[in-house]
């Protein structure tokens, strides 16, 4: 039996974050004593601003960005907050580098949002770049957005920290307790004299059977399979026959808490057994042989067209008609039934999560040492991540002029629909808009997929996230080609019976460990033991 670390719904995170408007709707509950206005930050209401009180100047950084310096966007943000905004634009294809070359040449913003990994981070922490900022001053100054992250999941506050430090400002990730859902051809499924999907691997492991050998398409032909993967582009990642590792209660690619400590998932008992499982299915022929070489269209697209009979790979808003699992079903006449979590080995629902967290949102030193500036940037930040009327203007711009709203949610009008076009015309989306789609979803998306979502993530089901997310381990980082690697092959051993389950395991385990792997695992425990100190 594993334990696992477990992220709260985001409904709790919904409701916190959008108390001010009536109908919000989320899949769990969690209230925050706040509104979200602005002025709730120290520094006073900007709308009292005197005109005699010189603009804060703040230095920003961001991709899509906009042509020209007199945007809807920034010149909302320069009237409402009274500053003075210099633009430093990146290119989203390569923001880290031109933002490496940037920082290099001295030109640093005073507002740095993640556009690295989390060692790009810590880099900056160790170049003298990003300032520490105490845990209790961003409660103090952004009193909005520290209840929202508490109702969330408080452990993301740890996710900036290094060497007992905070340098960031939480960000989060407004899918992250959205977790890998299985569907099923519902014609088969009747086909097979299911009026349910399954729930235990038994009724699974019969169904894909039914779905092999019974002709479930009625072609009269031994074509089609029970499931199959999308292993070019996952294999050695998180979403790799997500429902059969759930059933074991193991992410096989993420740090897994086992007996009070910390082991990589694809080292424990519950890997193998999957492992077995999956070999047995492979040489029963209920996998697709393919699923080695298929990318995501491919996947999605035998799904859809009647080659296998279960999907698993995908998340809920996937599955919405607007989503292409949806979309693309919708478009052929396709009906699919969503199922949820097999039950594990404790008889509790397991599923792989992406988790809540992100990499946090960097302060200058340079601009944390004018007070009047960093209390600026703590009240915007507190804003555009929850205050209505900001955040809508920076991401969505006017309405009327740059979106509509439709079942309650912005819709961008046509030629603001491309983000890169928007923020260069009107300097809406993610230039300004750091924290879109990952707060005030209920802005985002329209009722219909509030509804649709909350239908299908369910609270009671066990989240298996990384326990150690955004983790920075040099073993890890030093070997991580030579591990993936490693991963990546011997999962697709496993599957196919190339290597047994037994002694080849065994000897996978002790390769990865010699690997770099063992190192890492003893650096993993260690950060998350100080992590996790009471």
């Amino acid at each position: 039996m594993y334990a696992t670390s477990k992220a709260k719904t985001a409904g709790a995170a919904l409701l916190a974050g959008a108390l001010l408007l009536a109908g919000c709707s989320g899949s769990g509950g969690g209230k925050s004593g706040t509104g979200t206005q602005a002025s709730a930050s120290p520094g006073g209401s900007p709308a009292a601003t005197t005109a005699a009180e010189k603009p804060v100047e703040i230095k920003w950084v961001g991709w899509y960005p906009p042509d020209t310096d007199d945007t809807f966007a920034q010149k909302f943000l320069e009237k409402k907050f009274n500053i003075k905004i210099t633009n430093i634009k990146l290119d989203r294809t390569t923001a880290a580098q031109q933002l490496n070359v940037k920082l290099s040449s001295g030109e640093i913003p005073d507002v740095i949002p993640a556009f690295v990994d989390i060692n790009g981070y810590a880099q900056m922490v160790k170049q003298g770049i990003a300032a520490e900022l105490p845990v209790d001053e961003i409660r103090k100054y952004m009193p909005n957005y520290a209840k929202f992250i508490d109702n969330l999941d408080p452990s993301i506050w740890r996710n900036g920290v290094i060497d007992g430090k905070n340098y960031g400002i939480p960000r989060t990730y407004g899918e992250g307790d959205a977790y890998f859902i299985p569907s099923y051809n519902t014609a088969w499924l009747k086909a097979a004299g299911y009026s349910a999907p399954p729930k235990t691997l038994a009724e699974l492991e019969d169904l894909l059977t039914k779905f092999r050998n019974n002709d479930p398409d009625g072609n009269g032909k031994k074509d089609t399979y029970g499931i199959s993967a999308r292993g070019k582009d996952t294999l050695g990642s998180n979403q790799i026959f997500n429902t059969v590792f759930g059933a074991y209660g193991v992410n096989p690619n993420a740090w897994n808490v086992a007996n009070g400590k910390l082991q990589f998932g694809i080292t424990l008992e519950g890997a193998r057994q999957a492992f077995k499982t999956l070999n047995k299915w492979y040489k029963a022929e209920l996998i697709d042989p393919e699923f080695i070489t298929d990318d995501w269209d491919q996947y999605r697209g035998k799904f859809i067209n009647g080659k296998f009979g279960m999907l698993d790979q995908a998340l809920w808003y996937h599955l919405d008609p607007s989503g292409p699992v949806g979309g693309d079903a919708k478009k052929v006449g396709m009906t699919f039934t969503v199922g949820q979590p097999l039950q594990g080995p404790d008889g509790k629902q397991y599923a792989t999560a992406q988790g809540p967290g992100m990499v946090p949102t960097i302060m200058s030193v340079a601009a944390y040492k004018d007070e009047k500036k960093r209390q600026k940037i703590y009240q915007l930040l507190d804003a555009m991540a929850l205050d209505p009327e900001t955040y809508l203007a920076v991401i969505y711009g006017e309405k009327g002029v740059h979106y509509d709203v439709v079942d309650g949610a912005a819709v961008p009008k046509p030629e603001y629909v491309d983000q890169q076009k928007a923020g260069a015309v009107a300097g809406i989306g993610y230039f300004y808009g750091i924290f879109k789609g990952n707060t005030m979803t209920n802005l985002d998306r329209p009722k219909s997929q509030l509804d649709l979502r909350a239908s299908i993530v369910q609270n009671n089901v066990v989240r298996l996230t990384d326990a150690l997310p955004l983790s920075i381990l040099p073993s890890w980082s030093a070997n991580s080609d030579a591990l993936t690697k490693l991963i990546k092959e011997y999962e697709i051993r496993f599957v196919t019976g190339a290597t047994d389950t037994d002694k080849g395991f065994d000897d996978f385990v002790a390769l990865l460990n010699k690997t770099g792997l063992q190192a890492a695992t003893d650096e993993a425990n260690k950060l998350y033991a100080e992590r996790n100190k009471k």
